[in-house]
């Protein structure tokens, strides 16, 4: 077993070495040359910001491999594996503040500030600042009127949730300085920049008040704890069908993914949190309920927790309609409960769903249905303006999920779907279902390492089990780590994300 321990992170290493070089020599059209490709950046790169980093995801597949190891075997008390867990969010947290610094120029933390003043990358800062700030609840009413005149790329396609944040975040900030001004004292000077070059953007724009500096910094840390946060309910989602240490090697793998570094600090970055937490409750409210001898309130508590979380995603992002596919999949799969039981458990998903959109609905007036309408006309009307071919796309797709996940990583997923497939858990099988329908259905034609972020922690589930079969041992998780953040360090510094291309 060693040696195909061995062989398999020598191909682990040999796929992440030969991209990489083959990204650097420009040989490799990044997506479909005349239509999309990822705009490429040649800047000096800083030496000591790369040391960082790098120490960063030395220290983080450290941990990894000694969690790895003292989480072996059956028989662990809950207190151990959530010390173990809450050690591993704060060293994510860490990790993916200490990996930017290794980006060259304004593509490490400028962008933290930087990018929410680009209506290209985002928009909703400015819309939140010129329109919706001065009578923000008369904006949400009218949002399914306003929304019906708005364009196709960003604002056009999404509800109101992060214009709301905004504007929510900046009157805080104004209300309450004692807040505000720490925030701004505490902002590191790579961050300070990207407000520096936003107001030299602007011209003859005032400067940006306080407030807002604090609040749009604010944004940024509340994304990366979310991102960075994700951990938790990952480790939950893996440990309701997976042991200990397989759970942990699926929520260790998750902090260095490229991409959830690589677009922070744009909302994509946030959103596997809320789907996490989803298939999470949802897995155990299913599993709970075909258990005769507990009570069936917690199980239906759960499932209406995930059904809430779901609601509140959908006023962000349509991205959690397939996320809803997803759940409802994990538990009509649930094994040993009774048909009735997992018809149940999604009727109270639906009501946990329908609680939050009605309190949504009363508290704005505003009809969701008619702007998620408007959201999905937008959608469609996206390709009519961008080229797009539908064959080279299907395939490029996969191929682009897998480098956004960590190529390492993706290794593990294909050993342990191929050497023991009945121990993968059934959410990574059911978001590879609702991919596969997602990718055939030509909806999203590119950019998926963003847009697909949301689906990453199902089947990163599934990223335990290879390591575990083949009686991998913490060398392994950590080599494995070193691996993934040399993936992501080194795409930051020869292509650009987040802003506009």
């Amino acid at each position: 077993m060693k040696r195909t321990v061995d062989l398999t992170l020598a191909a682990a290493a040999l796929l992440v070495l030969g991209f990489l070089t083959v990204v650097y020599s420009r040989d490799l059209p990044l997506g479909v040359v005349g239509e999309w490709e990822w705009p490429r950046i040649n800047q000096a790169l800083p030496i000591a910001g790369l040391l960082i980093a790098g120490a960063g995801v030395i220290v983080h597949g450290a941990l990894a491999a000694a969690g790895y190891r003292a989480l072996e075997g059956d028989g662990r008390s809950v207190a151990r594996e959530a010390r173990w867990v809450a050690g591993m969010t704060v060293s994510a947290v860490t990790l993916q503040v200490l990996i930017p610094m290794g980006a060259p120029g304004i593509f490490g933390l400028t962008k933290w500030s930087y990018v929410h003043f680009l209506k290209g990358a985002t928009g909703y800062y400015e819309i939140a600042r010129d329109q919706a700030a001065a009578d923000p609840w008369t904006f949400l009413a009218e949002y399914p009127q306003w929304i019906v005149v708005q364009e196709s790329n960003h604002i056009g396609a999404h509800p109101p949730g992060l214009i709301a944040a905004y504007v929510g975040l900046s009157a805080l900030m104004e209300r309450h300085g004692a807040l505000a001004r720490p925030l701004n004292a505490a902002t590191p000077p790579a961050v300070r920049e990207g407000f520096h070059r936003a107001e030299i953007d602007a011209a003859n724009q005032p400067p940006i008040p306080p407030s807002h500096r604090a609040a749009v910094y604010l944004m940024s840390l509340l994304t990366l704890l979310a991102c960075a946060g994700t951990t938790v309910p990952l480790y939950l989602l893996a440990r309701e069908s997976l042991s200990a240490q397989r759970a942990w090697v699926a929520a260790a793998f998750w902090a260095p993914a490229p991409a959830l570094n690589l677009f922070q600090p744009i909302s994509d970055a946030a959103y596997p949190l809320l789907s996490a937490s989803a298939f999470a409750l949802a897995a155990w409210s299913a599993r709970l309920g075909g258990r005769p001898e507990r009570s069936a309130w917690g199980p239906a508590l759960l499932a209406i927790a995930s059904g809430s979380v779901m609601a509140l995603g959908m006023m962000f992002s349509l991205a959690f309609l397939p996320v809803g596919a997803i759940v409802a999949l994990v538990i009509l799969t649930t094994p040993a409960v009774p048909l009735g039981r997992r018809v149940r458990t999604i009727a109270w998903v639906g009501a946990g769903f329908a609680g939050v959109v009605a309190v949504w609905w009363l508290a704005t007036t505003a009809n969701p249905f008619v702007i998620w309408l408007w959201n999905l006309r937008h959608n469609d009307r996206f390709y009519q303006g961008h080229r797009r071919s539908y064959l080279p796309w299907i395939f490029i797709n996969p191929v682009e999920l897998a480098i956004a996940a960590g190529l390492p990583v993706a290794v593990w997923w294909l050993v342990g779907a191929v050497a023991d497939p009945r121990r993968v858990p059934r959410a990574a099988w059911c978001a590879l279902v609702v991919l596969l329908i997602a990718n055939l259905s030509g909806r999203n034609l590119g950019e998926v390492a963003r847009l697909w972020m949301i689906f990453l922690p199902a089947l990163f589930t599934a990223a335990g089990v290879g390591p575990a079969r083949l009686g991998a041992d913490r060398q392994a998780i950590f080599v494995t780590v070193v691996l993934t953040g040399l993936q992501t360090v080194g795409l930051q510094c020869m292509l650009q994300f987040v802003y506009p291309f």
